[in-house]
């Protein structure tokens, strides 16, 4: 018997075509306002060697954060 329900089953969803195509719909998650803040910018130190590096590492510093903030908001509207 469980051998018919399973024929009856399998035609019955070949006719999937002659229902009509559900409307997409978009649903907004909400992002919290401090991913879409920008992180800040590194202040151009002096001239020299060591300002150079400071400013090398900040702007290694604010690169990181935003790719986290972008990592994190891409997890949020992703599909789940």
């Amino acid at each position: 018997m469980r051998h018919c329900l399973i024929f009856l089953a399998m035609p019955l969803t070949g006719c999937s075509w002659l229902l009509p195509d559900p409307e997409p719909f978009y649903v907004e998650r909400p992002i919290p306002g401090e991913l879409t803040t920008p992180c800040a910018e590194p202040v151009k130190g002096q001239r020299t060697e060591g300002g150079f590096a400071e400013l090398a590492l900040g702007w290694r510093f604010a690169a990181r954060c935003n790719a986290g903030k972008l990592e994190a908001i891409a997890e949020l509207t992703g599909p789940h």
